[in-house]
Protein backbone atom coordinates (compact mmCIF):
# COMPACT_ATOMS: atom_id res chain seq x y z
CA UNK A 1 0.00 0.00 0.00
CA UNK A 2 1.05 3.61 -0.49
CA UNK A 3 -0.04 7.04 0.68
CA UNK A 4 -1.11 9.61 -1.90
CA UNK A 5 0.50 13.03 -1.72
CA UNK A 6 -2.23 15.67 -1.97
CA UNK A 7 -0.02 18.63 -1.03
CA UNK A 8 3.78 18.44 -0.62
CA UNK A 9 5.77 19.07 2.52
CA UNK A 10 7.48 17.32 5.38
CA UNK A 11 6.75 17.20 9.09
CA UNK A 12 6.82 15.05 12.18
CA UNK A 13 5.07 14.90 15.51
CA UNK A 14 2.85 12.98 17.89
CA UNK A 15 -0.27 11.50 16.32
CA UNK A 16 -3.81 12.74 16.92
CA UNK A 17 -5.99 10.10 15.28
CA UNK A 18 -9.74 10.78 15.22
CA UNK A 19 -12.47 8.51 13.96
CA UNK A 20 -14.79 11.50 13.44
CA UNK A 21 -14.14 14.55 11.28
CA UNK A 22 -14.27 18.05 12.70
CA UNK A 23 -15.55 21.31 11.35
CA UNK A 24 -12.48 23.52 11.57
CA UNK A 25 -14.72 26.61 11.59
CA UNK A 26 -16.57 26.53 14.92
CA UNK A 27 -14.86 23.34 16.01
CA UNK A 28 -11.27 24.58 16.30
CA UNK A 29 -9.87 27.69 17.97
CA UNK A 30 -7.05 28.77 15.61
CA UNK A 31 -5.42 30.97 18.26
CA UNK A 32 -5.13 28.13 20.79
CA UNK A 33 -4.95 25.44 18.06
CA UNK A 34 -7.35 23.27 20.05
CA UNK A 35 -10.63 21.50 19.36
CA UNK A 36 -13.46 23.49 20.96
CA UNK A 37 -16.41 21.39 19.77
CA UNK A 38 -17.74 20.09 23.09
CA UNK A 39 -19.55 17.24 21.35
CA UNK A 40 -16.46 15.89 19.61
CA UNK A 41 -14.73 12.89 21.25
CA UNK A 42 -11.41 14.74 21.08
CA UNK A 43 -12.66 17.96 22.66
CA UNK A 44 -9.74 20.11 23.92
CA UNK A 45 -7.12 18.13 22.01
CA UNK A 46 -4.23 20.22 20.66
CA UNK A 47 -3.57 20.27 16.91
CA UNK A 48 -0.38 22.30 16.56
CA UNK A 49 2.70 20.26 15.75
CA UNK A 50 0.75 17.02 15.61
CA UNK A 51 0.10 14.63 12.75
CA UNK A 52 -3.67 15.04 12.61
CA UNK A 53 -5.68 12.15 11.18
CA UNK A 54 -9.40 11.97 10.42
CA UNK A 55 -11.50 10.31 7.70
CA UNK A 56 -12.40 13.74 6.27
CA UNK A 57 -13.46 17.13 7.60
CA UNK A 58 -17.06 18.29 7.88
CA UNK A 59 -18.99 21.50 8.25
CA UNK A 60 -18.48 25.04 7.09
CA UNK A 61 -16.77 26.43 3.99
CA UNK A 62 -14.87 28.70 6.41
CA UNK A 63 -12.69 25.86 7.67
CA UNK A 64 -10.08 26.76 5.06
CA UNK A 65 -9.55 30.07 6.85
CA UNK A 66 -8.91 28.34 10.17
CA UNK A 67 -6.19 26.21 8.58
CA UNK A 68 -4.59 29.25 6.94
CA UNK A 69 -4.75 31.22 10.19
CA UNK A 70 -2.93 28.46 12.08
CA UNK A 71 -0.32 28.26 9.31
CA UNK A 72 0.33 32.00 9.41
CA UNK A 73 0.60 31.94 13.22
CA UNK A 74 2.99 28.97 13.32
CA UNK A 75 0.35 26.79 15.00
CA UNK A 76 -0.52 24.40 12.18
CA UNK A 77 -0.53 20.62 12.43
CA UNK A 78 2.66 18.89 11.34
CA UNK A 79 0.63 17.07 8.68
CA UNK A 80 -2.96 16.20 7.76
CA UNK A 81 -3.83 12.62 6.82
CA UNK A 82 -7.27 11.69 5.48
CA UNK A 83 -8.79 8.42 4.28
CA UNK A 84 -11.46 10.10 2.12
CA UNK A 85 -11.61 13.03 -0.29
CA UNK A 86 -11.31 16.40 1.49
CA UNK A 87 -11.47 19.91 0.02
CA UNK A 88 -11.90 22.56 2.72
CA UNK A 89 -8.84 22.12 4.95
CA UNK A 90 -6.79 21.17 1.89
CA UNK A 91 -7.68 24.46 0.18
CA UNK A 92 -6.50 26.42 3.24
CA UNK A 93 -3.17 24.59 3.09
CA UNK A 94 -2.97 25.22 -0.67
CA UNK A 95 -3.44 28.98 -0.16
CA UNK A 96 -0.78 28.98 2.54
CA UNK A 97 1.71 27.43 0.13
CA UNK A 98 0.73 29.36 -3.00
CA UNK A 99 0.47 32.85 -1.52
CA UNK A 100 2.44 32.85 1.73
CA UNK A 101 5.25 30.33 1.28
CA UNK A 102 4.10 28.08 4.14
CA UNK A 103 3.79 24.31 3.76
CA UNK A 104 1.47 21.80 5.38
CA UNK A 105 1.70 18.26 3.95
CA UNK A 106 -1.69 16.72 3.16
CA UNK A 107 -1.94 13.00 2.40
CA UNK A 108 -4.62 10.43 1.69
CA UNK A 109 -4.39 6.75 2.65
CA UNK A 110 -6.64 3.72 2.40
CA UNK A 111 -8.95 2.93 5.33
CA UNK A 112 -6.77 -0.07 6.21
CA UNK A 113 -3.61 2.02 6.27
CA UNK A 114 -5.46 4.75 8.19
CA UNK A 115 -6.28 2.19 10.92
CA UNK A 116 -2.64 1.06 11.02
CA UNK A 117 -1.21 4.59 11.16
CA UNK A 118 -3.72 5.57 13.84
CA UNK A 119 -2.05 3.13 16.23
CA UNK A 120 1.28 4.96 16.01
CA UNK A 121 2.31 7.37 18.75
CA UNK A 122 4.62 9.41 16.50
CA UNK A 123 4.92 9.74 12.72
CA UNK A 124 7.34 11.45 10.36
CA UNK A 125 6.31 12.58 6.88
CA UNK A 126 9.34 12.73 4.62
CA UNK A 127 9.47 13.53 0.92
CA UNK A 128 9.08 9.82 0.17
CA UNK A 129 7.29 8.04 3.00
CA UNK A 130 5.29 8.12 6.22
CA UNK A 131 7.59 6.62 8.85
CA UNK A 132 6.91 5.40 12.37
CA UNK A 133 7.77 2.48 14.63
CA UNK A 134 7.36 -0.54 12.36
CA UNK A 135 5.88 1.70 9.64
CA UNK A 136 7.37 2.74 6.32
CA UNK A 137 4.52 3.67 3.98
CA UNK A 138 5.74 4.99 0.62
CA UNK A 139 4.20 8.21 -0.72
CA UNK A 140 3.20 8.42 -4.37
CA UNK A 141 1.87 11.24 -6.51
CA UNK A 142 -1.86 11.14 -7.30
CA UNK A 143 -2.99 9.80 -10.66
CA UNK A 144 -4.14 12.90 -12.53
CA UNK A 145 -6.40 13.22 -15.50
CA UNK A 146 -5.30 15.68 -18.16
CA UNK A 147 -6.87 19.07 -17.43
CA UNK A 148 -7.96 20.75 -20.65
CA UNK A 149 -7.40 24.52 -20.54
CA UNK A 150 -8.85 26.92 -23.09
CA UNK A 151 -6.90 29.75 -24.69
CA UNK A 152 -8.60 32.13 -22.23
CA UNK A 153 -7.53 29.92 -19.31
CA UNK A 154 -3.94 29.93 -20.57
CA UNK A 155 -4.02 33.71 -21.01
CA UNK A 156 -5.06 34.16 -17.39
CA UNK A 157 -2.22 31.93 -16.20
CA UNK A 158 0.16 34.20 -18.10
CA UNK A 159 -1.63 37.42 -17.11
CA UNK A 160 -1.14 39.98 -14.37
CA UNK A 161 -0.20 38.77 -10.90
CA UNK A 162 -3.67 38.83 -9.35
CA UNK A 163 -5.39 36.92 -12.15
CA UNK A 164 -2.47 34.48 -12.54
CA UNK A 165 -2.48 33.76 -8.79
CA UNK A 166 -6.21 33.12 -8.78
CA UNK A 167 -5.98 30.93 -11.87
CA UNK A 168 -3.10 28.86 -10.46
CA UNK A 169 -5.18 28.15 -7.37
CA UNK A 170 -8.23 27.21 -9.45
CA UNK A 171 -6.12 24.89 -11.63
CA UNK A 172 -4.47 23.21 -8.63
CA UNK A 173 -7.86 22.72 -6.94
CA UNK A 174 -9.17 21.21 -10.19
CA UNK A 175 -6.23 18.79 -10.35
CA UNK A 176 -6.83 17.74 -6.74
CA UNK A 177 -10.49 17.00 -7.57
CA UNK A 178 -9.62 15.01 -10.68
CA UNK A 179 -11.30 17.44 -13.07
CA UNK A 180 -10.87 17.10 -16.83
CA UNK A 181 -11.91 20.67 -17.66
CA UNK A 182 -13.01 23.93 -16.06
CA UNK A 183 -16.60 25.16 -16.18
CA UNK A 184 -17.59 28.76 -16.83
CA UNK A 185 -19.83 30.32 -14.18
CA UNK A 186 -22.24 33.23 -14.37
CA UNK A 187 -21.98 34.54 -10.80
CA UNK A 188 -20.23 34.07 -7.47
CA UNK A 189 -20.88 34.49 -3.74
CA UNK A 190 -18.07 35.27 -1.26
CA UNK A 191 -18.15 33.64 2.17
CA UNK A 192 -14.74 34.74 3.48
CA UNK A 193 -15.79 38.36 4.09
CA UNK A 194 -16.66 37.51 7.72
CA UNK A 195 -13.83 38.32 10.15
CA UNK A 196 -13.71 34.73 11.38
CA UNK A 197 -9.95 35.09 11.80
CA UNK A 198 -7.12 37.39 10.78
CA UNK A 199 -6.25 35.15 7.84
CA UNK A 200 -9.43 36.27 6.08
CA UNK A 201 -8.30 39.90 6.25
CA UNK A 202 -4.71 39.10 5.26
CA UNK A 203 -5.82 37.09 2.22
CA UNK A 204 -8.39 39.63 1.01
CA UNK A 205 -6.12 42.64 1.39
CA UNK A 206 -3.27 40.85 -0.36
CA UNK A 207 -5.49 39.99 -3.33
CA UNK A 208 -6.84 43.57 -3.41
CA UNK A 209 -3.32 44.98 -3.31
CA UNK A 210 -2.42 42.78 -6.28
CA UNK A 211 -5.28 44.45 -8.16
CA UNK A 212 -7.74 41.53 -8.27
CA UNK A 213 -11.14 42.31 -9.80
CA UNK A 214 -14.12 39.96 -10.15
CA UNK A 215 -15.16 39.22 -13.72
CA UNK A 216 -18.64 37.81 -12.95
CA UNK A 217 -21.35 39.41 -10.76
CA UNK A 218 -20.38 38.52 -7.18
CA UNK A 219 -22.39 38.96 -3.99
CA UNK A 220 -21.02 39.05 -0.45
CA UNK A 221 -21.93 37.17 2.70
CA UNK A 222 -22.94 38.79 5.96
CA UNK A 223 -20.03 40.64 7.57
CA UNK A 224 -19.09 40.89 11.23
CA UNK A 225 -20.27 44.45 11.90
CA UNK A 226 -22.79 47.03 10.73
CA UNK A 227 -20.47 48.60 8.17
CA UNK A 228 -22.01 52.10 8.48
CA UNK A 229 -22.80 52.27 12.20
CA UNK A 230 -20.39 50.02 14.10
CA UNK A 231 -18.46 52.92 15.64
CA UNK A 232 -21.66 54.21 17.31
CA UNK A 233 -22.61 50.77 18.60
CA UNK A 234 -19.74 50.24 21.05
CA UNK A 235 -17.90 47.71 18.91
CA UNK A 236 -14.23 47.50 19.99
CA UNK A 237 -12.22 49.65 17.56
CA UNK A 238 -9.67 47.01 16.59
CA UNK A 239 -12.30 44.38 15.80
CA UNK A 240 -14.64 46.85 14.10
CA UNK A 241 -11.84 48.39 12.09
CA UNK A 242 -10.55 45.03 10.87
CA UNK A 243 -14.05 43.80 10.02
CA UNK A 244 -14.76 46.96 8.02
CA UNK A 245 -11.40 46.71 6.23
CA UNK A 246 -12.22 43.14 5.25
CA UNK A 247 -15.56 44.17 3.76
CA UNK A 248 -13.96 47.14 1.99
CA UNK A 249 -11.30 44.91 0.41
CA UNK A 250 -13.93 42.78 -1.31
CA UNK A 251 -15.90 45.84 -2.40
CA UNK A 252 -12.70 47.26 -3.95
CA UNK A 253 -12.36 44.03 -5.88
CA UNK A 254 -15.80 44.59 -7.39
CA UNK A 255 -18.02 42.47 -5.16
CA UNK A 256 -21.51 43.82 -4.49
CA UNK A 257 -22.03 44.96 -0.85
CA UNK A 258 -25.05 42.70 -0.36
CA UNK A 259 -23.92 41.51 3.09
CA UNK A 260 -26.27 38.53 3.33
CA UNK A 261 -25.73 34.82 3.87
CA UNK A 262 -28.95 34.25 1.91
CA UNK A 263 -28.17 35.52 -1.60
CA UNK A 264 -31.09 33.47 -2.88
CA UNK A 265 -33.39 36.10 -1.30
CA UNK A 266 -32.00 38.89 -3.49
CA UNK A 267 -34.00 40.02 -6.52
CA UNK A 268 -31.53 38.56 -9.03
CA UNK A 269 -31.54 34.89 -8.18
CA UNK A 270 -29.88 32.12 -10.19
CA UNK A 271 -32.20 30.08 -12.38
CA UNK A 272 -32.61 26.35 -12.85
CA UNK A 273 -29.58 24.75 -14.46
CA UNK A 274 -27.41 27.88 -14.13
CA UNK A 275 -23.76 27.16 -13.32
CA UNK A 276 -22.68 29.35 -10.39
CA UNK A 277 -19.86 29.43 -7.81
CA UNK A 278 -21.13 29.96 -4.29
CA UNK A 279 -19.53 29.50 -0.91
CA UNK A 280 -21.65 29.70 2.31
CA UNK A 281 -22.96 26.26 3.16
CA UNK A 282 -26.67 27.03 3.51
CA UNK A 283 -26.72 29.01 0.25
CA UNK A 284 -25.16 26.11 -1.64
CA UNK A 285 -27.84 23.73 -0.38
CA UNK A 286 -30.65 26.14 -1.26
CA UNK A 287 -29.22 26.91 -4.71
CA UNK A 288 -28.98 23.25 -5.69
CA UNK A 289 -32.20 21.93 -4.17
CA UNK A 290 -34.75 24.76 -4.34
CA UNK A 291 -33.53 26.91 -7.23
CA UNK A 292 -32.05 24.07 -9.28
CA UNK A 293 -28.83 25.99 -9.97
CA UNK A 294 -25.57 24.05 -9.86
CA UNK A 295 -22.64 24.73 -7.54
CA UNK A 296 -20.32 22.66 -5.38
CA UNK A 297 -19.64 23.86 -1.83
CA UNK A 298 -16.57 25.96 -2.54
CA UNK A 299 -14.19 26.60 0.37
CA UNK A 300 -13.42 30.17 1.40
CA UNK A 301 -10.72 31.79 -0.78
CA UNK A 302 -11.49 29.52 -3.73
CA UNK A 303 -14.74 31.49 -4.06
CA UNK A 304 -12.80 34.70 -4.78
CA UNK A 305 -10.37 32.94 -7.12
CA UNK A 306 -13.31 31.66 -9.17
CA UNK A 307 -14.96 35.09 -9.18
CA UNK A 308 -11.71 36.64 -10.47
CA UNK A 309 -11.30 34.03 -13.23
CA UNK A 310 -14.93 33.22 -14.02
Amino acid sequence: MTATRILPGTGEGPVLAMDQGISFWGGVDPVAARIIDEHHPDYRAALDGRVVMMPTSRGSCSGSGVILDMMLNGLAPAALIFSEAEDVATLGALIGAEMFGRTLPVLRVTPDDFARLAQARHLTVTADAIIGEGINLPITEPARTALTLTADDQAMLAGDEAVATAMRIVVKAAHLQGAAALTDVTRGHIDGCILANQANLIFAEKMAELGAQVRVPTTMNAISVDRENWQRQGVPPVFGGHAARLADAYVRMGAQPTFTCAPYLLDDRPSEGEGIAWAESNAVIYANTVLGARTPKHPDYLDLCIAVTG
